[in-house]
């Protein structure tokens, strides 16, 4: 008989300690309107002292907040050592996460739920084994109240969310972040949609992706590739396309220094072929300008072409203008073998061909022709009429 009692004891004894990790509803609260002034605190009985306990806490429940709130899915862990929260962490499946703050008050470790409740109902279960006061005793004596964190409390801490997936993730409905913005590598995110990346000269993100030669490489995609910003003037960012996991095309943002970035175009294999500089000058074909405003190594196309500039070759009617005699521009033809202010061939092959300022010459040149032909007409019209007298008399004799 004494066997018997002795077995059925370290049975129980054995279910009571398998059963003591584990404490479930050890307490339970529930705000009704008007909300609550200040917040939840959680006032715990867990020893804020190093290297104790080592608890994960778990908050479930419900808050209806005017069809905003949801259900409340909370585990929060941490562990005291060296004088301080080690490894605080909370992770969240439910659809309320307010910023939680743990301290030391007096002692004991106190939990903050920095929120707002209208027709809260929560519980609170834990799990806590192996360490000093992972015991029973401190799961007894715990209290919910509307208050702050007392200014005398210590080493506070605000505890960051983090959950991590494996597997497909589907976000079936808009997702937003606190303050309405969704990061992505970043737990900061400052816009409604923040893709950060810890790697350099890697895809962060794709915008879109067509069947067609998708399935070879990476794919074919519009995506946004981060190079690097650690120099000035070389690719920071990029916009471009893949075919079949091959460079197509691209706009490419590089980076000057503060200031001063310009955009480079790829195109074909990926090769840049026109680049805006930092000045606003196009490029095309090159890589360089030439202090040019529109550089183009190549032919250009156009069918019409309007150039405006200041001055033009009307000045050669005004009636102080030096029209020189033609024999001075002949000897100017035989000692340069061009025209007077025409550029010579080497100036253009050197300097190339100002259109503008051609132009003006050449029309300068044909102004001055005209005055050319008036005179000989002048000149044909006094020789006809002396012509015309001579005749005269020779007639009368």
């Amino acid at each position: 008989m004494k066997s018997i009692l002795l077995v059925l004891t370290l049975m129980c004894a054995i279910v009571f300690s398998s059963r003591a990790q584990y404490y479930n509803d050890f307490v339970s609260s529930h705000f009704n309107a008007p909300q609550n002034v200040n917040g939840v605190k959680i006032k715990t009985n867990l020893p804020y002292t190093n290297g104790v306990a080592m608890p994960t806490i778990m908050i479930d429940g419900f808050d209806y907040n005017f069809g905003k709130g949801g259900p409340i899915d909370l585990k929060l862990t941490w562990y005291v050592y060296e004088n301080k929260f080690n490894s605080a962490v909370i992770s969240s499946s439910g659809m309320v996460n307010p910023p939680v703050t743990i301290a030391n008050e007096n002692g004991k470790v106190s939990i903050f739920l920095d929120y707002k409740a209208y027709y809260m109902r929560f519980h609170i279960r834990a799990y806590a084994k192996g360490l000093p006061r992972d015991t029973g005793n401190s799961f007894i004596g715990w209290t919910v109240v509307d208050s702050t964190l007392i200014p005398e409390a210590t080493n506070v801490t605000l505890v960051p969310y983090k959950n991590a997936f494996s597997g497909t993730v589907y976000l079936i409905d808009s997702t937003t972040t606190t303050g309405g913005r969704l990061g992505i590598n970043t737990a900061s995110p400052k816009v409604a949609l923040d893709v950060a990346t810890v790697k350099t000269d890697t895809i962060s993100s794709v915008l879109g992706r067509l069947s067609e030669g998708n399935t070879i490489g990476d794919g074919t995609y519009l995506g946004v590739k981060a190079f690097k910003a650690s120099s000035n003037n070389i690719p920071m960012f990029g916009l471009i396309s893949k075919y079949s996991g091959a460079l197509n095309c691209g706009v490419i943002f590089n980076k000057g220094a503060t200031t001063g970035g310009y955009l480079t175009f790829l195109t074909n294999n990926g090769s840049e072929k026109m680049r805006l500089d930092a000045d606003g000058n196009l490029i095309v074909g090159a890589t360089t300008n030439n202090g040019f405003k529109l550089a183009v190594a190549g032919t250009i196309g156009a069918k019409k072409l309007t150039i405006t500039q200041s001055g033009w070759a009307d000045y050669v009617f005004n009636s102080n203008y030096k029209l020189p005699s033609l024999a001075e521009v002949e000897a100017h033809i035989q000692a340069n073998h061009k025209l007077p202010d025409i550029p010579s061939e080497k100036e253009i092959s050197d300097k190339g061909l100002d259109v503008a300022e051609m132009q003006k010459l050449q029309m300068q040149k044909i102004e001055e022709l005209t005055l050319y032909l008036i005179e000989e007409h002048k000149a044909n019209q006094k020789l006809q009429q002396e012509v015309e007298e001579l005749k005269k008399k020779l007639e009368s004799k």
